[in-house]
């Protein structure tokens, strides 16, 4: 074997030799991230974009993120991100990471490599969101597949895959599709819910990500998702009727 400063003398060695005249020879990208962010409001599953205040992209809508900081650690760098953007503090123990994008020239102004993150918030974490930092304002959007295709829609906006800055609307489909993949076995969307829900409103949220679970009964729905949902004894009165209520246990993997 060939001696190199790689394979010779001691680790400390290799580092200071290292530094000195090999760290400079790699192009560095720089690393960001972005917050793909649900709750469930009136009905509705929604999701939290940015205007986005200066270029590129500007007016356009966004996640909130931004870039991450010198040995800054991932999940904090997406905490602080959205809060100074947003004023909304994510709950550390409702964030995953969902993919990380690296497609050449994604970002006009540099080469950036983004980890995305999905981030729950829990139906009883009402904060109010104000706009600061790179946001000039902040939106609930109402999402959903429908007919197979992304629907985003702001107030009486539908919005489209324009509308986004950077690859976000494709970050939002994968997004979706995570959620999607997930919900017979592993469905952590269910932790933006209340507690407590009939079987009609648990098969619309997850009919928000995947239609064919709108075209079956409650019947049919529990016994393909009895593993998720227990009976609570207690019922609350619908438009027609009186429903049963059923909380809901997300075993970990």
């Amino acid at each position: 074997m060939t001696k190199t400063f790689e394979n010779s003398g001691s680790e400390k060695e290799f580092l200071d030799i290292y530094r000195r005249e090999e760290v400079d020879k790699y192009v560095k990208p720089s690393v960001t991230v972005d917050s793909v962010i649900f709750r469930y409001y009136e009905g509705r599953v929604q999701t939290l974009l940015i205007k986005r205040k200066n270029h590129p992209f500007m007016g356009k809508y966004a996640f909130s993120g931004g870039f991450v900081q010198e040995q800054e650690d991932l999940n904090l760098a997406v905490c602080r991100e959205v809060q100074e953007e947003t004023s909304v503090k994510l709950n550390p123990d409702h964030i995953e990471q969902l993919i990380t994008v690296g497609t050449p020239y994604r970002d006009p102004r540099m080469w950036t490599i983004t980890v995305a993150y999905l981030c729950f918030m829990t139906f009883n974490d009402i904060q109010v969101e104000k706009a600061a930092d790179d946001a000039a304002s902040t939106h609930w959007l109402d999402i959903a597949m429908v007919d197979g295709r992304l629907q985003l829609v702001d107030g009486d906006k539908t919005l489209s895959h324009d509308d986004l800055a950077f690859d976000h609307w494709e970050i939002l489909l994968t997004a979706m599709e995570r959620i999607k993949g997930r919900l017979e076995y592993y469905p952590t969307i269910l932790s933006i819910m209340p507690e407590e829900n009939t079987l009609t409103t648990y098969r619309q949220l997850f009919g928000t990500f995947n239609e064919d679970y709108l075209k079956m009964d409650s019947t049919n729905f529990l016994r393909r998702f009895k593993h998720l949902f227990q009976k609570t004894g207690r019922q609350v009165a619908t438009r027609t009727r009186k429903a049963a209520t059923y909380t809901y246990h997300i075993k970990p993997l």
